[in-house]
């Protein structure tokens, strides 16, 4: 279905009554979506044979102006794009259900997209993964999509914003950034990659605006990696719209005594590609990895140097590394500061430290 420029205004005022919005295919041969707003009323009855429907419609149309709607969205500064227009995303357009229109705010340029979901109640290992896959996949050129909720969304988006650009899609309109706790971290997202919405401004999110809005971040992806998901994660939708779409779902395995890792144990076990690097997502785009050589360009200091060789990928106590190294607390605490500071090690809860996973 495609419409042209001048269409817009009239499509995103028709978003406005659903009963017809949804329905739009069964009348579009009948009526062009321009004249349903300004042909006469005693014309469009007649035509439809005085449907019920479109005499809602007509009692809608008389109440909201296409124009102040459309004036409503310019003066936010929010853009809109639709099915046939050149920004609209490719892979979007090839699912069984895509979005008419999407309004977004920030830029839809770009080529490689993967998503990064999972739960809303991540672990220490979940923040880490989520952050360090989603800066070093946008560090590799690819825009990381999710969903701007609380958790593994959360950490992916600003994974991502360390080294590259982000999308986030909502469940609601984009004036209902939710949850509100993200309102900063959207306003980034706007700058650095883009926030999108299905739904017309006044939309709130609600029980069915999340699931429905997970088939755009699968179907504008390559491919879906879940980091952390319990049995019944809203994930797992998305997970299931990815299948649908033939994309690539990847799954990072976790302890199986952790219910947030029961999700992604199980997608593994039902042919899920278990990743245990960003290798192991790259091959199946055949993308080569090329090596970032940041310890090689940082110059540490020879403390520095030796706290860092004592340490792996896996968090260990900080009492531990001083079981090693003979210095004082204090001293140790200040250099593990200083190799954060410079991006080579990450702390964990309980004062556990590791480097950072490249």
């Amino acid at each position: 279905m495609i419409f042209s420029y001048n269409d817009k205004p009239f499509l995103y005022a028709l978003s406005f009554f659903s009963p017809l919005f949804r329905r739009w295919s069964e009348w579009k041969d009948i009526i062009s979506i321009r004249e349903l707003f300004t042909l006469p009323e005693k014309d469009i009855l007649e035509l439809f044979s005085f449907s019920s429907v479109i005499q809602e419609f007509l009692i809608f149309r008389r109440r909201n102006s296409w124009e102040n709607l459309w004036e409503d969205l310019i003066k936010r500064e929010i853009k809109m794009t639709v099915l046939g227009d050149n920004d609209y995303p490719t892979l979007l357009k090839e699912i069984k259900n895509p979005p008419i229109f999407l309004l977004y705010q920030g830029s839809l340029e770009g080529d490689k997209f993967i998503a990064i979901v999972g739960t809303r109640r991540p672990t220490s290992y979940g923040i880490k993964i989520a952050e360090n896959f989603a800066r070093e996949l946008s560090r590799l050129g690819f825009i990381i999509v999710s969903g701007l909720a609380y958790g593994i969304d959360t950490y992916a988006h600003k994974g991502a914003l360390e080294n590259g650009r982000t999308w986030a899609i909502l469940g609601s309109s984009l004036d209902y950034i939710y949850p509100n706790g993200n309102k900063a971290l959207a306003d980034k997202i706007k700058e650095n990659g883009a926030l999108i919405s299905e739904y017309p401004l006044n939309t709130k999110p609600s029980y069915y605006t999340f699931p429905q809005r997970n088939r755009i971040i699968s179907g504008i992806s390559q491919g879906v990696l879940v980091v952390e998901a319990g049995e019944k994660s809203g994930a797992l939708i998305t997970v299931s719209f990815a299948l649908d779409q033939g994309r690539e779902v990847f799954a990072i395995p976790g302890r199986i005594i952790d219910e947030k890792s029961y999700g992604t144990n199980k997608l593994i076990q039902d042919g899920a590609k278990m990743v245990l690097n960003i290798k192991d997502i790259l091959e199946e785009f055949n993308i080569p990895y090329i090596e970032e050589n940041e310890e090689k360009d940082i110059n540490l200091s020879s403390e520095e140097n030796m706290v860092l060789q004592k340490l792996s990928f896996d968090p260990i106590f900080i009492e531990d590394i001083l079981h090693d190294i003979d210095m004082p607390v204090s001293r140790l605490i200040f250099l593990l500061i200083s190799l954060q500071a410079k991006g080579l090690v990450d702390e964990y809860p309980g004062q556990r430290y590791a480097r950072r996973r490249k």
